[in-house]
């Protein structure tokens, strides 16, 4: 049996690949709801989707796509992931998808477990904590795409959810006594409380029947312990071989504008690596600007010394906060990212083969960019960051980081352990 798998976004979808890697599982992830890579020899295949942000209506589609191609390479069972921060709007996408998903599966009720105590995310009483912050009243509150003001993720399900939405307590849950999703009429959707990896390791047991369940990825490695064997679950057929991969120059593009993010930015130029702050407002009047601005990028890469340099759309919050006020936010983000994919597809054309991409969004245009269909998994740089390698040509290293993951030396850590020889 593969596990198969639906993140909302493409470094979510690293994130809980490298937490099944953990679970001694097999990783191939893809980009889009299909693929034809070749996906002999893995465990579990994580279909990654740009689905956290755009409307409810095409999530649902993208992702029922995703379970179609997951069900026709043999899955049975099915991990729906979203950001431990559980980012939404009032409108979805988690509730959306996650009814639409169980409706197709015949699942009556659905677990949402976002909690991961080793990244400081917990949910109690149904409310969701960031290190120990109510999220309402942490960084999330101010998330330039989608803020969280809310703790109670009850009340943000169903906004979402046709179904009635409840928690279930810690008590109950620690007791095995589920007396009340037993109930007739009880609630369709159940946020699980959970503030340790013990809680985590009884929640899986709880939910080792379940055929779909959802939640950070944390809750993931733990459920595939209970109910897969990785031993006799991959796809028919050999592993794909280790390819060899020629070390080149290494370089950090980072779209994010997280407070970890920007501590690691300030991590990596104290340790005498050179940083360019990306220029948005000088490629934003005509297309020579924006060509400009990008050709200037790669060739200050090209020619820093070390083999290791930087480009940061956030570097300064004061350049950010001009270039919002004159492009307004969606405009400044979307040119953000056609930059960094710009820069990143030249980038490997010019033989750069290892790159650090911070931020969700950021992530996922740099890989659509360069065409790529999948990547193995391996070694973990940081909790839910593990280095990934592409399967097919072009053949890059690559770490693809969530903004507010990883600790301040993120990127030293990360261009270090990015090898040459790939899984």
């Amino acid at each position: 049996m593969t596990l198969g798998c639906i993140a909302d976004d493409y470094t979510g979808a690293t994130d809980l690949s490298s937490m099944l890697v953990r679970a001694g599982l097999r990783v191939v992830q893809v980009f889009g709801p299909k693929s034809s890579a070749d996906l002999r020899g893995a465990d579990a295949v994580v279909v990654s989707l740009k689905s956290r942000s755009i409307p409810s209506a095409e999530a649902v589609q993208q992702s029922l796509s995703g379970l179609a191609f997951l069900q026709s390479i043999g899955a049975r069972r099915f991990f729906f992931k979203y950001c431990s921060t559980f980012d939404s709007t009032p409108a979805g996408n988690i509730g959306p998808v996650a009814e639409a998903l169980a409706g197709k599966l015949e699942q009556d009720q659905v677990w949402y477990v976002p909690s991961f105590p080793e990244n400081g995310r917990t949910v109690y009483c149904g409310h969701l904590f960031v290190n120990r912050v109510l999220l309402n009243e942490s960084g999330m509150k101010d998330h330039p795409l989608n803020p969280m003001t809310d703790s109670s993720l009850v009340r943000v399900l169903q906004e979402q959810c046709r179904a009635p939405v409840d928690f279930l307590p810690l008590d109950e849950m620690r007791g095995s006594d589920l007396r009340r999703s037993a109930q007739p009429g009880a609630a369709r959707h159940w946020i699980v409380d959970a503030i340790g990896d013990d809680d985590l390791r009884q929640i899986a047991r709880l939910a080792s029947n379940l055929v779909l369940l959802t939640g950070g990825s944390a809750i993931a490695r733990y459920w595939v312990e209970c109910v897969s064997n990785p031993a006799s679950a991959a796809v028919p057929g050999p592993a794909v071989p280790h390819v060899n991969r020629p070390v080149g120059p290494a370089v950090v593009l980072a779209g994010s504008c997280s407070q970890a993010t920007s501590r690691q930015i300030e991590s990596f130029t104290a340790a005498g690596f050179p940083l360019l702050p990306l220029d948005v407002l000088a490629a934003a009047g005509s297309q020579a600007g924006f060509d400009e601005v990008v050709s200037r990028a790669v060739s200050w890469c090209w020619q820093s010394e070390g083999g290791f340099a930087a480009i940061a759309s956030g570097a300064d919050p004061d350049r950010v906060a001009g270039t919002v006020a004159q492009l307004g936010e969606k405009r400044a983000s979307q040119l953000t990212e056609a930059l960094f994919a710009a820069i990143a597809k030249q980038l490997a054309a010019k033989g750069v083969n290892r790159l650090v991409v911070a931020g969700g969004e950021t992530s996922g245009a740099v890989i659509n960019a360069l065409g790529i269909d999948a990547v193995r998994i391996g070694e973990e740089i940081a909790p839910g960051v593990p280095c990934v390698y592409t399967v097919n040509a072009p053949l890059i290293s690559m770490a693809l980081k969530s903004g507010n993951f990883g600790g301040p030396d993120f990127f030293l850590d990360a261009v270090r352990k990015l090898t040459a020889t790939g899984v």
